[in-house]
């Protein structure tokens, strides 16, 4: 770990605090999705689900994986950049997961500002253990109502196009869309913007998270995010993510 960096400076102080709480929030905001894989469907098989359908097998599958993904490594990339302050970041960490809540990172490399590993960076790895086992931002019918918008190409898979409307204002609850694999019902695509605000210091937040079929489950592949901060600007942050191990038991076997 670091030494704490103190802010100095009221205008300053104000923007360190916006930009961590900005950071922090825009990757949590975009951590519980999930899906999983059971049975598999192509469009052409069938006629066009209803939206209840289609919601219905995605929560399905997103409680298959909780079960069937028991394990997982990787290496993930954190990235942020302020032009205005010229501050950027980059930490290299790899991160164990086990079922069904154990998630540990240990950090490979660290450069650029120290204040954005510091106050952005380690206390979203410090926060994700308590977030695993919460369901109040995942993608679900008990935060938020969904209409169908039809169906897209997703870099060669069919998907179905859902608009998302949270059902209460929550700064971890994405007003925007959703992108569903037609196949299987996995989420590959959120995209969205908080429905309440993040702060006071904080707006145009916007979010893109994408994500990619390994083993049959679904994982995170890539997260964007930009938001415009009070005094400091612009500010974008990247995570990227690579598997080395991905450990999936069948679902008979998660039945039990």
């Amino acid at each position: 770990m670091v030494n704490s960096v103190q802010c100095v400076g009221m205008p300053l102080k104000w923007t360190c605090f916006a930009l961590g709480v900005a950071l922090t929030g825009l990757f949590l905001v975009s951590q519980r999705i999930y899906s999983a894989t059971v049975t598999f469907h192509t469009v052409s098989d069938v006629v066009q689900p209803s939206v209840t359908e289609i919601v219905a097998r995605m929560v399905t599958y997103r409680h298959w994986q909780d079960e069937a993904l028991r394990e997982y490594q990787a290496r993930r990339t954190f990235q942020a950049v302020n032009d205005r302050f010229n501050m950027n970041s980059t930490l290299e960490v790899r991160t164990i997961f086990k079922w069904p809540f154990s998630m540990e990172s240990t950090v490979l490399r660290q450069e650029g500002s120290s204040f954005i590993r510091e106050h952005v960076f380690e206390k979203i790895l410090a926060a994700e253990t308590e977030f695993a086992s919460k369901d109040d931002a995942d993608i679900i019918p008990k935060n938020y109502d969904f209409e169908l918008i039809g169906n897209e190409d997703c870099a060669g898979l069919r998907c179905w196009h859902l608009s998302l409307k949270p059902k209460r204002k929550d700064k971890y609850l994405l007003d925007g869309e959703v992108w569903v694999d037609a196949t299987d019902y996995g989420i590959y695509r959120v995209h969205g913007s908080p429905s309440k605000r993040i702060s006071m210091w904080v707006s145009k937040v916007e979010i893109d998270k994408r994500h990619r079929r390994l083993e049959g489950v679904w994982l995170p592949e890539k997260i964007e995010s930009s938001s415009n901060i009070r005094f400091a600007g612009s500010v974008g942050m990247k995570i990227e993510y690579t598997y080395d191990v991905v450990k999936v038991i069948s679902p008979t076997t998660a039945r039990k």
